[in-house]
């Protein structure tokens, strides 16, 4: 189960510890002792105090796939990771579902393509570039129809 610790995403594995609720605080006991761990809900996040340490515990979320991209063209990362391939050049012509770039997140390669046909407006990133979430990558600006 995925979890945001101190803002940091990790995968929570069971160690084998067995915890036990307390009246006012948890028993943890592992194969080293038993552990005291005090807890509270804070805001929506568990904040756990154990062993001389605090950990802030978030849920994982999962966000919406924002429609900025087909409104805006914005293509923005969903996580943190790095540039592995850039396939389009600013002003250069594409059609929906062009893969524009691709970005490596957890070992896992995740291609943003064009939202609409278009012209690639901005190429924000270089192939080995590290990224953070939210950060825009490239954008694409739509073509316009000329009516006569």
């Amino acid at each position: 189960m995925k979890r945001f610790v101190n803002g940091d995403e990790i995968e929570l594995v069971d160690t084998g510890a067995e915890i036990i609720q307390g009246h006012d605080r948890l028993y943890v006991k592992t194969a080293d002792g038993t552990f005291t761990a005090a807890i509270a809900r804070i805001k929506g996040e568990l904040v756990i105090s154990y062993r001389g340490n605090q950990y802030r515990i978030q849920q994982k979320q999962s966000r919406p796939r924002s429609t900025v991209a087909q409104d805006s063209g914005e293509l923005r990362a969903h996580m943190p990771g790095q540039i592995v391939d850039v396939r389009a050049s600013v002003g250069e012509s594409v059609t929906r579902g062009t893969t524009i770039l691709v970005l490596e997140a957890m070992k896992t390669q995740q291609p943003f393509v064009a939202p609409f046909d278009g012209v690639v407006a901005e190429i924000r990133v270089a192939k080995g570039d590290q990224v953070t979430d939210g950060a825009i990558l490239a954008v694409v600006s739509p073509v316009e129809v000329k009516h006569e």
